[in-house]
């Protein structure tokens, strides 16, 4: 036993000599990595005030170049005919006005009969499947299609088409 434990005892003094040597050696090749960086950039001639200048000159170029793009966009914003210049500032007028927004997940016609026996957990049949689009209607006019989805404890939608005026025109001619 006691001789497996000085065996045990040399190997790992052994292994700590071989970790030091590879320390040193390490270092030694890093030393001599950073004197060939220090050569070679000491040989190129661009010493740290040469790099810093070099990029002085490119921050004021794209300083200059962006100066010239921004009076390049007012000098097209010039350009716009004042008769559209009037409709955007109206347009901008109508921008803050409130609109009701309703969706419609199907509807029912009942006789008065059957809407008087309604009560607490009647069931009323709707018009569409679960799968179908809803209706999304602005100020009562459909103007798209709809997914239904539940967001946290809300109700929301995905808009999946929106209805072009002609698409409008067949709907109300059906």
């Amino acid at each position: 036993m006691a001789e497996e434990e000085k065996n045990q005892q040399e190997n790992q003094e052994n292994q700590e000599n071989q970790e030091e040597k590879s320390q040193e050696e390490l270092a030694k090749e890093w030393e001599e990595a950073l004197k060939q960086q220090q050569e070679s950039s000491s040989g190129e001639g661009e010493s740290e005030e040469d790099i810093m200048s070099a990029w002085e000159e490119a921050l004021k170029q794209q300083q200059g170049e962006s100066s010239s793009e921004a009076e390049s966009e007012e000098e097209v914003s010039e350009e716009i005919p004042e008769e559209l210049k009037e409709e955007q500032e109206r347009f901008e007028l109508l921008k803050d006005i409130p609109l009701e927004i309703t969706v419609e997940i199907g509807s029912a016609s009942l006789p008065l009969e059957e809407i008087l026996r309604l009560h607490p957990n009647s069931i009323v049949e709707l018009d569409r499947y679960v799968n179908e689009p809803v209706d999304i209607k602005i100020n009562g006019r459909l103007v798209a299609k709809g997914k239904l989805y539940t967001v946290k404890e809300n109700f929301g939608i995905k808009i999946t088409q929106i209805i072009t005026p002609e698409e409008r025109l067949k709907l109300l001619e059906e």
